[in-house]
């Protein structure tokens, strides 16, 4: 026993660290001068005699200061939810019990995540109850809030779970009390809050119908802002001296805290919630894939696109988890205006990301909006100088430049990856995606097939844009969603929410007049109330006089059309005129905009005002939109209704005026300029016959020239051909109309539309000739050259050019040259014709014109000529020179075409280092978003791993793969599966007899030929496979593709035991006295002369040479397959000369590499040689 040196109480036990009497540390006591332990309660010293103030001090350790000590417990304002299955003791009884087990496991998993996504603790399971908490550990203001949100999403996954089972009786009650309860500080789960508000949630819940939450009054206080309610009544509760008032929860109906919330009638959502948890498990799925997705959302006007994507909106809001939140809009008004609407989501990232603090204003310059944006999540300043005009080209900033597509469409995609840092998703909303550019959903294709990081792409459209752009639908990252009109039962559910105490005949007629279209029945209801026949009354509407409504009586619209039209018919005139002007500008405008347009309203506040209160306007209020302030149009329809209603002549001079004032605000960029554009065609289309027709057409045509640059400058070669094509129907001066065209036929051979550009094109060409202008017939003539080869007509389109080259060459600027060369180079690669002096004349212009990228082209051209003619070391430092070039320009397209030269180029001498260049050349190729590009560069890293021995990840590449070179691919998956005795065939799309001349098919062809025939029993036509390796030659010489084929024909010979064919392909190799071959083609050779050489009985000495020469170079080569053979052959030759122990190296090692193979059957070949085949 010991005595505390604090207190003095004595009796504590030995094995006690504190006083059970005081708390105090049982420290041995010590003093305070010499630090000598000394006896509890002493006065003095006994060591040195310095005094104690007549008690111990503790050990020095113990005078340092304490820790405070965390109180146990504490009083906390908590929000607490009971939730409890209903139908579930019933189901049980029913069930098997592995499958009742697995569904409560699935209950407890969803009550899991769905409570941690909105900030909540469980504390407990009670069988099949829950039991949460908000405000423990840590507190927010918004407790309540997110404990309402998350017993809605509890509440609606547990129907949806029980319709997933085939149990749709099944439901779940909630209850959610807010008060004080004592919290146990530091406990998990079990034990961590207790108190009346405890109990009186679980009575609630008691009290609340099945799949319904019900909160108390103080809930229902604090998150009113954004929830709405009914009454449920008073319930006596035990414990409670008088009946507590509960109220059940009807909706989310604003973000949180109230934040957007729209005054007015808003319709519940009703058949709709699988389409929601849809659109939430596939917004949740890129959080675990780390990747992009896309859904999207098609269906008719007012079927309830619009309201799902708000929907969705107040669920992200709510959870805890932050979410990057971008949205945009396609215009329908000046139709084309390139990716308008991810500049306007990027726009809007960018103001947020500027924002220094929570009463931040929005930065107005936009170069120095972009500037603090890119400082703020770009760090890397190499980066950011990178980005900087990239995204100034999307958002109008510094000009638009000229950038290849690829390389925009990688910026842009970099920068959304850079706002999702660490990870956290990104959401991409697209409105009105019916009006989508096709360069849009190109950059959207593009982002899901790069992407790294969670992106959640949401396209809402009408329908027709599938049909337009199938990709979207078949892009494996894609999901559609086709909303349906909603059945009779949910329209009445749907009104019944809108208007309380419907008649049943007054509900029967408007769920027959609505079709299944919620816009009708919400338009019909406001038109109610716009004529007081429906009346706002205890926070819901009635009707005034239910009794007397007929809805035939008042002469109710029967379409929606004619429904709005009687709607705007009872504006008052000042709201009328207001509205009408609006409907010129677009679907929102600014207060300044309209007032421009409507000088003769004396209150235009008041004015709008009205059409808010009436909704037909409503004001975007949420400060980080790039609309914020502006008012839109409730629904496009009552747009559309206004504009149609207008006169012509008044159409006209609205346009005009909307026209003056876009002018007025300057548009550098050209950003606006198809807006503009489209505004004096309306203009111009309104008044046929005006004498100012020349004029205005005049002015549209430039505006659309602008629209047009800066859209092909954007990478949307469609949408400029699109602007030039209405440009050159309106221009009437021939000389300008010759301009258009050529630029027309430009933009359409880009585009991918061969034929309307050699038609313009030849139109556009013959026309400049005769007006002398030679620097633009010589881009005329480029164009249609290309256009003509890419259709396949290599020869034509190459004499084209050439013809009009020699006859121009002293009379054209570089630049104009330049693309003439361009298009003779393409012509001769497709021909495979000499392209040296074509490359070396685009080179030195190139350096003229000191454009890097056409430098790096050049160079790739010139490397490919000295690839195949020699000297071979040049074309690789060329290569080398050119992915420098583009690292630092990052074109990406460029930079893949150079990496994956080297790539192909390095198979044949280290396969390592080749892999090393085919991995970065996969990743440029992916990041340009071309798929051609992306599996020409996959089929090469294919060779390089295929040499290595990497088989595995050959087969998975190759896997299901149509879009690479599937002869290529096949004869390198058909290798593998023959080492490994598996079974094997061609893809049914290769076509043997094809009568294709290119040779590198050819001879592939012959000798996946020989290959089948071999499998069949029958005896190979080598002598023709031969013969097509010797043509390949001939072509590509010693490299390309011809190292390869020649190694795996060689292969077969020596297999089939043909030794003409084994000499005809040596002598192919021998009979080159220029170049040395590759290292894996001579390792190869050295193989196939030692194996001759043995069979003739050769001296050892020369047999042996040759077969350690191949090992020695398929080593060096990095190829375990070859090198796995020639050790087998070695080893097997050894054997036969009597030397056992050098033999079983050799052999061994052989097996060795079999096996990392999975070569069984190459394997069992070697068993079969040593039991004594022919070696």
């Amino acid at each position: 026993m010991t005595t505390c040196a604090t207190c003095g109480v004595s009796g504590q036990p030995d094995t006690a660290r504190f006083c059970f009497s005081c708390g105090g540390g049982l420290q041995p006591a010590a003093c305070t001068s010499c630090q000598a332990e000394i006896v509890p309660g002493a006065r003095f010293c006994s060591s040195c005699g310095s005094p104690q103030d007549g008690a111990a001090t503790a050990a020095p350790a113990a005078q340092a200061p304490s820790p405070l000590v965390q109180a146990v417990a504490s009083r906390r304002i908590t929000s607490v939810l009971f939730g409890d299955l209903v139908g579930f003791t019933s189901l049980s009884e029913t069930r098997d019990q592995e499958d009742v087990r697995e569904l409560l496991s699935s209950y407890f998993e969803e009550c899991q995540q769905i409570i941690s996504r909105y900030g909540g603790t469980v504390e407990k399971f009670i069988g099949d109850a829950v039991m949460a908490v908000w405000g423990v550990p840590t507190a927010h203001e918004d407790d309540a809030e997110r404990s309402v949100r998350a017993g809605l999403e509890l509440v609606n996954r547990i129907a949806a779970l029980g319709g997933d089972v085939g149990v749709p009786d099944l439901a779940m009650r909630v209850g959610i009390v807010t008060g004080e309860v004592a919290v146990t500080i530091g406990a998990s789960q079990q034990g961590m809050v207790a108190g009346d508000a405890v109990n009186t949630a679980a009575r609630v819940q008691t009290a609340a119908a099945p799949g319904q939450v019900w909160v108390d009054e103080t809930t229902r206080l604090l998150t009113s802002s954004a929830i709405s309610y009914a009454d449920a009544g008073s319930h006596a509760m035990k414990g409670k001296a008088e009946p507590m008032p509960l109220w059940s929860v009807r909706a989310v109906v604003a973000a949180v805290g109230g934040a957007q919330r729209a005054d007015g009638l808003e319709a519940p959502i009703v058949g709709r919630n699988r389409e929601l948890r849809l659109v939430k498990e596939l917004f949740h799925g890129i959080e675990e894939t780390r990747r992009p997705s896309l859904l999207l959302v098609d269906g008719e006007p007012g079927v309830g696109k619009s309201r799902l994507g708000w929907e969705f909106e107040k669920y992200v809001d709510g959870l805890t988890d932050a979410v990057r939140w971008h949205s945009g809009r396609c215009l329908s008004y000046g139709e084309g205006v390139a990716f308008f609407a991810l500049a306007e989501a990027i726009r809007t990232r960018l103001q947020r990301l500027a924002a220094t603090g929570d009463e931040a204003e929005p930065v107005d310059d936009p170069a120095r909006l972009l500037a603090a944006g890119l400082e703020r999540y770009v760090p890397d300043l190499q980066e950011r100088t990178w980005l900087s005009p990239r995204l100034g080209a999307l958002l109008g900033v510094g000009g638009v430049g000229s950038f290849p597509r690829e390389d925009l469409f990688s910026a842009w995609t970099t920068f959304l990856h850079r706002v999702s840092e660490d990870d956290v998703p990104v959401v991409l909303v697209i409105d009105d995606a019916q009006h989508a550019d096709d360069g849009l959903l190109m950059f959207l294709e593009y982002l899901l097939a790069v992407g790294t990081f969670p992106c959640f792409v949401l396209l809402f459209t009408r329908p027709g844009l599938l049909e337009e752009h199938p990709t979207l639908a078949t892009n494996r990252r894609a999901s559609v969603l086709h909303l349906e009109s909603l059945s009779e039962r949910d329209m009445a559910a749907l009104l019944d929410g809108l208007v309380v105490g419907l008649p049943e005949s007054v509900r029967a007629s408007l769920v027959e007049r609505a079709e299944g279209i919620p816009l009708f029945a919400v338009e019909t209801v406001r038109s109610l109330i716009d004529r007081d026949l429906v009346v706002p009354r205890g926070g819901q509407y009635v009707l005034a006089a239910p009794e007397a409504l007929d809805l035939d009586a008042i002469g109710a619209p029967a379409s929606l059309q004619a429904l709005i039209t009687a709607r705007l018919d009872t504006l008052p005139p000042e709201q009328r005129r207001v509205l009408d002007q609006a409907s010129v500008i677009g679907n929102s405008f600014t207060v300044e905009a309209i007032a421009t347009l409507c000088p003769d309203v004396p209150d235009l506040d008041d004015a709008l005002a009205g059409l808010a209160r009436v909704q037909l306007l409503r004001r975007e209020s949420n400060r980080f939109s790039s609309e914020v302030g502006q008012y839109q149009f409730v629904q496009t329809a009552v747009r559309q209704v206004a504009y149609g209603t207008l006169a012509r002549r008044d159409r006209k001079a609205s346009h005009l005026a909307v026209v003056r004032l876009l002018e007025a605000d300057g548009d550098d960029s050209g950003e606006l300029a198809p807006i503009v554009a489209q505004h004096y065609l309306e203009a111009l289309d309104a008044v046929a016959d005006a004498p100012d027709r020349a004029e205005l057409a005049a002015a549209a045509v430039g505006h659309l020239r602008r629209a047009a640059a800066r859209t092909a400058a954007l990478g949307a070669p469609a949408e400029a051909a699109g602007h030039l094509s209405t440009a050159f129907e309106r221009c009437d001066d021939p000389g300008l109309r010759a301009r258009i065209e050529g630029e027309l036929a430009e933009q359409l051979s880009k585009s991918g539309d061969l034929p309307r550009a050699i038609e313009h094109g030849e139109r556009a060409r013959d026309e400049l000739h005769r007006m002398g202008e030679t620097d633009l017939e010589a881009r005329a003539v480029a164009t249609l050259g290309t256009a003509t080869v890419n259709l396949g007509e290599y020869e034509r389109g190459f004499n084209l050019v050439a013809a009009f080259h020699r006859e121009v060459e002293l009379r054209i600027g570089p630049a104009e040259e330049l693309l003439l060369l361009r298009a003779m180079i393409v012509a001769q690669i497709r021909m495979g014709g000499d392209i040296r002096n074509l490359a070396e004349d685009s080179a030195r212009l190139a350096e003229k014109l000191g454009a890097p990228v056409e430098i790096a082209n050049s160079y790739v051209s010139l490397a490919l000529h000295y690839m195949t003619q020699g000297p071979h070391g040049l074309g690789r430092m060329l290569l080398e020179s050119a992915a420098d070039i583009t690292r630092d320009t990052h074109d990406s397209l460029i930079l893949s075409r150079a990496l994956t030269n080297l790539n192909a180029d390095w198979t044949q001498d280290d396969a390592l280092k080749a892999a090393g260049y085919g991995r970065q050349a996969v990743e440029a190729a992916r990041v340009t978003g071309d798929s051609y590009w992306l599996s020409a560069t996959t089929l090469n890293l294919v060779l390089s791993l295929t040499v290595m021995g990497e088989w595995d990840e050959v087969l998975t590449l190759t896997e299901g793969v149509s879009t690479l070179d599937l002869v290529m691919t096949d004869l390198v998956r058909v290798r593998v599966l023959r080492a490994r005795g598996e079974p094997w065939t061609y893809a049914p799309d290769v076509d043997l007899d094809s009568a294709d001349d290119d040779p590198t098919f050819v001879a592939s062809m012959a000798l996946a030929g020989a290959l089948i025939e071999d499998r069949a029993g029958a005896r190979p036509d080598l002598v023709r496979v031969v013969a097509a390796v010797r043509g390949l030659y001939e072509t590509v010489g010693l490299f390309d593709d011809f190292s390869l084929i020649w190694h795996l024909v060689s292969e077969l010979a020596w297999e089939l035991g043909v030794r003409p064919a084994l000499e005809a392909l040596l002598a192919v190799v021998e009979s080159d006295r220029r170049n040395k071959p590759p290292l894996g083609l001579e390792s190869q050779m050295h193989r196939v002369r030692g194996l001759l050489a043995a069979e003739d009985g050769e001296p050892a000495e020369l047999v042996e040479g040759h077969l350690r020469a191949a090992i020695e170079g398929c080593e060096a080569w990095h190829a375990r397959p070859a090198l796995a053979r020639c050790c087998a052959d070695l080893g097997v030759w050894l054997s036969g000369q009597g030397r056992p122990e050098e033999a079983a190296v050799q052999l061994t090692r052989a097996r060795g590499l079999f096996a990392e193979l999975g070569a069984v059957a190459w394997a069992a070949e070697l068993d079969a040689q040593l039991a004594g085949a022919r070696v």
